[in-house]
């Protein structure tokens, strides 16, 4: 299951580090019409790139209050702010902060027209992997503990 998650949290990751190549490669073409930042990307930038990307997206959720914004979107297919402010007890300014960083790494998704926010497939994934890994050490704890 968990090789599962990573690989959805991993195809989440990557689409939005594609989004991202998109527009500076755009801006790229546009300001020099040659388009040779992208090659050059990905011969000398995308491994470190992806290394800062996950890291980046693990030390967001890791964060106490983001992960409870995330799981709130987790239970939910969209939420208004005003609900999710409710469930994690932030008010709007600061909970719009903490989406922002979990939009910056592919984890939620903003709906700014109608005032709401999404978990995205790779938010959900994470999700599960904090919560299997939070469960297993709990069980991990029982198993020893009986046994010491």
């Amino acid at each position: 299951m968990t090789e599962d998650l990573t690989q959805q949290i991993a195809a989440g990751l990557a689409g939005r580090l594609r989004s991202l190549v998109l527009v500076i490669d755009r801006l790229d073409r546009l300001e020099s019409g040659g388009g040779d930042w992208l090659a050059r990307f990905a011969e000398g930038e995308l491994a470190e790139t992806t290394l800062v990307l996950t890291l980046r997206a693990l030390a967001t959720v890791a964060d106490r209050d983001n992960f409870r914004v995330l799981a709130a979107l987790a239970g939910s297919d969209s939420l208004g702010m005003g609900e999710l402010m409710a469930v994690t007890g932030n008010g709007r300014l600061l909970l719009s902060e903490r989406l922002n960083d979990l939009v910056q790494v592919g984890l939620a998704a903003r709906l700014i027209d109608t005032d709401h926010a999404q978990i995205t497939a790779a938010g959900v994934n994470m999700v599960q992997l904090i919560e299997e890994i939070s469960r297993k050490t709990a069980e991990e704890f029982e198993r020893r503990r009986l046994r010491d």
